[in-house]
């Protein structure tokens, strides 16, 4: 589990953010001052031997040179000491360049087979993506009279009883209801249609036997429910989508049309990543990663050290203590984890590296800036100078060749589009069992996670952070924990 926190804080480190940096200069300059020190030393031993019969003053000269050195020798310890502590680490300037074909031998790259569901935007995917305009823009009709129907959003108060006890969980007041979410047990939601706004209702029930809470697994119990106000989709009309489109809209037939198109964007990105992904994992299967560059590596290490360095002098931490409360490891331990999630995170910049090496592929002056501007633009900077200022120039050009050999992977792929087919009885009960086992593991590490706090929010924050580059990685958001009254919502939502 320490080694998955530290690959979700650093999942989105492909390219620009290999982030990370090295040691191993600070190694080789530490050996090479040894050494530098062990031939001065011989060269005085020398010296003060074929000064042996000299004169006394030569005899207190070399005296006073072995002190020197010694207090040198204690200054080098010290030194060194303080750099394997880390305490005196830098984020280093440029990242090494290196040969990918060194390390990776490519399978086959080009004329890849992929096969995509065709895109198909339905009406009833326009009307689901209408109502959630409708109610983000709070544009849904509010009914103090009447009685609750399918579809609408009722506000409640409702209190859950076991043997005629409030059961923990089972309380809550203002609670926006969605009536046929399936949100609450069986029963809930289909027991106040028809209940008039300002009632009071007792909906007799009994909780699945298998309930997550044991207590209440398969148990008899009751929840008296008051509605307080229902919140109904009101019609589509030119009216509404000129309110819910700032005025960008006046008629609802062109107003659908710009959902569908909106629709069919989110598809095709969505298509696009599905496709990006399959390559991958065909390249990767082909192909054979033999090594790692490992002053890059050392690069990513270093700089992952120096961004969690930072993040704990930001909570007034000691990076230790930080380490011990976040990922539950002491720094050694941080270093190796570091390590291994480095080389994963640089996997896929050498199996492109190496197919831009093959073709031949470089980056022009012309493209590096066009390249830049437009990363600039994505990712939030003011300029392109200010872009290259965080990352270097030679990370910036890195992240434009694989963006290049992607594109000639894209160009090379043959995207077949296939139907779905329904899945036979023995197949879904495969697939669900397949499920189940998933479920099961990742609720054990769910279990795992939330130990870790506090330090799994700032994780999170960490992540976000620095997630933010010009890489072609797709990443996964981190939840962020509501508090307060949402989250106790959320514990009645699960119980009722």
């Amino acid at each position: 589990m320490r080694r998955k926190h530290l690959l979700m804080a650093w999942m989105c480190a492909l390219c620009l953010t290999v982030s990370a940096a090295a040691p191993a200069a600070l190694a080789d300059e530490t050996e090479a001052v040894s050494e530098a020190d062990g031939e001065n030393a011989d060269g005085e031993n020398v010296a003060d031997g074929e000064n042996a019969d000299g004169e006394s003053a030569d005899g207190e000269e070399s005296a006073d040179d072995a002190d020197a050195a010694d207090g040198e020798n204690v200054a080098d310890e010290e030194s060194t000491d303080a750099e394997d502590d880390g305490e005196n680490l830098v984020r280093p300037k440029e990242r090494p360049d290196y040969r990918a074909l060194d390390y990776v031998t490519l399978g086959q790259y080009k004329g890849l087979v992929v096969q995509v569901p065709p895109m198909e935007v339905t009406e009833e995917e326009i009307d689901a993506a209408i109502r959630s305009n409708i109610q983000a823009a709070d544009a849904l009709d509010t009914l103090t009279e009447g009685t609750v129907q399918l579809g609408d959003i009722a506000n409640i108060d409702y209190v859950g009883k076991l043997n005629g006890e409030a059961f923990d969980g089972g309380t809550d007041k203002g609670y926006d209801l969605a009536i046929g979410s399936g949100t609450f047990i069986d029963g809930f939601e289909d027991g106040l249609i028809g209940v008039a706004v300002g009632d009071t209702v007792d909906l007799p029930l009994t909780f699945p036997e298998n309930y997550g809470n044991t207590d209440l697994a398969g148990q008899e119990v009751v929840f008296t429910v008051t509605v307080n106000e229902v919140r109904r989709m009101p019609e589509v009309t030119d009216e509404l989508v000129s309110l819910i489109s700032d005025g960008e809209y006046t008629a609802v037939a062109s107003y659908r049309e710009s959902v569908r198109a909106d629709l069919e964007e989110q598809e095709e990105q969505s298509r696009e990543g599905q496709i990006k992904m399959d390559l991958y994992m065909q390249l990767a299967s082909s192909s054979e990663i033999k090594g790692y560059p490992q002053e890059l590596v050392d690069f990513g290490v270093t700089n992952m050290e120096v961004s969690y360095r930072e993040t704990a002098e930001a909570y007034s931490m000691e990076f230790e203590d930080y380490l011990e409360q976040t990922f539950g490891m002491n720094r050694e331990e941080f270093l190796e984890e570091a390590e291994f999630v480095v080389k994963q995170n640089i996997e896929q910049e050498l199996y492109l590296k190496a197919i831009a090496e093959s073709e031949g592929m470089e980056v022009s002056d012309e493209e590096y800036e066009e390249y830049c501007e437009s990363y600039a633009a994505e990712y939030g900077y003011d300029s392109p100078e200010a872009l290259v200022a965080d990352y270097g120039e030679s990370t910036v050009r890195v992240s434009v060749l694989q963006t290049k050999a992607l594109d000639f992977l894209l160009e090379n792929t043959i995207v077949e589009e296939v139907e779905e087919t329904e899945m036979t009885p023995e197949e879904a009960m495969e697939a669900e069992s397949g499920e189940a086992v998933e479920t099961e593991s990742g609720s054990e590490e769910a279990a795992e996670t939330e130990s870790s706090e506090p330090a799994e929010a700032e994780s999170g924050e960490i992540a976000e952070t620095e997630s933010s580059e010009p890489a072609e990685a797709e990443s996964g958001e981190i939840a962020e924990t509501e508090s307060g009254e949402t989250a106790e919502t959320e514990t009645a939502d699960t119980e009722a």
